[in-house]
């Protein structure tokens, strides 16, 4: 399809569609030298009065821009005429005294910089202070973006994809750090399988923030109108306001942009932010219903983790969390967690459970043998708490267990090895008897292998998806009580509990020698999920959560 991406001025006419909004922008100035600026100035000017610019992906420029400058310019003129003209757009388009003192400075900053052996560049600032026809600023017109924003939508930042075509269905707008699909981690299982059921009553939009540039999948773009990627820019400089670092990270000026603009764009009924560390974005997504999904209580987890061990930037992010987390459920009209002991956690605001689920039409026991003697642990790296379960397993199980030949199977996630040396645990994976993978992007065939499936968490907050597709796999489960937090389970019956690492090697080693202990465990816990944890009925549940939304404002 077409791509509609948002930029901040077009090439030559292209941009320019319509008379009557040329002439209401107050048509071309004069005070630019041509090199092509006057399209920056048009553009920028159109999204001041509230008229976004979009780039066509059907346009064909019929000339090269220094080819045609080469005409006029050598080289080093081009650069100077450049300098000039973008002094020039500062003084004549920004409108924000405090957003226009600061563009100016980098300008300067920049031109010092550049003029080390190079005096002809110190021309550029006299002869952008003396250009003739300047015209007072424009103010912003009535629900136009602010001009930070602005600047940040058409940064490059920003990819708008078209997916299925509208349905005249109730709009649902969702907002996510991680991509739905491939299934890389549980949050990712969660969001695929909701939205998946969700697209058949509802017309879908999901902005997200991208790591990598590159299209949506086919998967996602069959169940969204439109997706909006935001690229994710890493820096090592996080500014010092007080909120926890996982909110900083994730605090774009784009993604800000790109969320006012399709909120704008779609007019959702309701707006959808998943995970904590966006709840930010509520301000985004004004004049529409709002729900924050909680895959954890962040807190909690932080507090949990004080518990193992208690040092400074730990507990400085258990009270960032706790202040910020409480803060943030205010500016939402729902909240929606992952068990009924999360949910009790919520105050001040509606809230809901809407559990975590397995798809039982996918997840099936294969009814083949187990490979003897085979665990398997599931948890992506990129979360600490399995680094932390997967560094109390090795250091207080797997001894016991390695003398009598077991062997432990560690599904990691993607790039393992950068999220260890991120986190600055260094766990001797490289032991004999120890199989780690990056992401696998179907898990089936490790559970069908694998004798007992090992859940030896020792901080988890919200519920724990491997845990359930490990039930409905017809798996014995050996975890510890944090292990299955939220989950409605009976220990004993669905799942077995060790509080110890030698308890949990023993109980594990229990289950390897004894094929009917294990077979029981395996029954119960499929019966157990087949009851509690299918998608389609929790899927309807949250399109009753969405009808209820809606209906507070009709």
């Amino acid at each position: 399809g077409e791509d509609l991406s948002y930029v901040l001025y077009g090439s030559g006419g292209c941009s320019l569609y319509a008379a009557d909004k040329l002439r209401a922008l107050g048509s071309v100035d004069e005070i630019y030298e041509p090199a092509y600026v006057e399209d920056l100035d048009l553009g920028y000017r159109g999204w001041q009065r509230g008229w976004p610019t979009v780039f066509a992906a059907g346009a064909r420029v019929l000339h090269a821009h220094r080819a045609t400058t080469s005409r006029y310019y050598t080289e080093a003129e081009l650069e100077r005429v450049l300098e000039v003209n973008y002094l020039r757009f500062l003084a004549r388009a920004i409108a924000s005294p405090r957003l226009f003192r600061r563009l100016w400075r980098a300008a300067v900053w920049r031109l010092n910089a550049l003029c080390a052996g190079e005096p002809r560049r110190i021309d550029a600032l006299a002869e952008a202070r003396h250009a003739a026809g300047w015209v007072e600023q424009q103010p912003l017109a009535a629900g136009a973006l602010p001009e930070e924003l602005i600047l940040a939508i058409g940064s490059g930042q920003v990819a708008v994809f078209p997916g299925r075509p509208p349905r005249g269905k109730p709009r649902i707008l969702i907002a996510s750090p991680y991509a739905a699909f491939p299934l890389s981690h549980g949050g990712a299982v969660r969001m695929y399988n909701l939205m998946q059921r969700a697209a058949e009553e509802f017309d879908l939009v999901l902005v997200r923030f991208a790591d990598q540039w590159t299209p949506p999948l086919a998967e996602m773009l069959a169940i969204c109108m439109e997706i909006v990627l935001v690229q994710r820019v890493g820096t090592h400089w996080l500014p010092s306001r007080g909120r926890p670092d996982a909110v900083e990270e994730f605090d774009s000026p784009a993604f800000h942009a790109a969320l006012r603009e399709t909120v704008r764009k779609w007019r959702p009924a309701i707006a959808q932010i998943e995970f904590t560390q966006m709840a930010a974005y509520a301000g985004d997504c004004a004049g529409t219903r709002t729900i924050l999904v909680e895959h954890d209580i962040t807190f909690d987890l932080y507090a949990q983790m004080l518990k193992q061990k208690d040092d400074w930037e730990t507990r400085r992010e258990w009270k960032r969390w706790a202040r910020f987390e409480r803060a943030a459920w205010k500016h939402f009209d729902c909240v929606v967690t992952m068990s009924e002991k999360d949910r009790r956690t919520v105050t001040g605001v509606r809230s809901v459970c809407l559990p975590n689920g397995v798809d039982l039409e996918r997840f099936r026991p294969s009814g083949g043998a187990p490979e003897p003697d085979r665990l398997l642990f599931i948890g992506s790296f990129a979360h600490f708490p399995n680094v932390l379960a997967i560094e109390f397993f090795l250091r207080e199980a797997w001894p016991e267990l390695a003398r009598r030949g077991a062997r432990l199977h560690i599904i990691a996630g993607s790039r393992h090895r950068y999220f260890l040396e991120r986190h600055r645990t260094h766990l001797d994976l490289d032991q004999p008897g120890i199989e780690v993978e990056d992401f696998v992007s179907d898990v089936r065939p490790a559970y069908e292998r694998a004798m007992v499936a090992i859940a030896p968490l020792v901080a988890s907050a919200g519920t724990n998806i491997k845990i359930v597709e490990a039930m409905v796999m017809g798996k014995a489960i050996v975890s510890t009580p944090a292990g299955v937090n939220g989950l409605d389970v009976t220990p004993g019956r669905d799942v077995v509990i060790a509080r110890t690492g030698p308890e949990m090697a023993g109980m594990i080693a229990s289950l390897l020698d004894h094929p009917e202990e294990r077979q029981t465990l395996e029954r119960e816990a499929r019966h157990t999920v087949e009851r509690q944890y299918d998608w389609d009925a929790i899927a309807r549940q949250q399109a009753e959560l969405y009808h209820s939304l809606r209906a507070t404002t009709e």
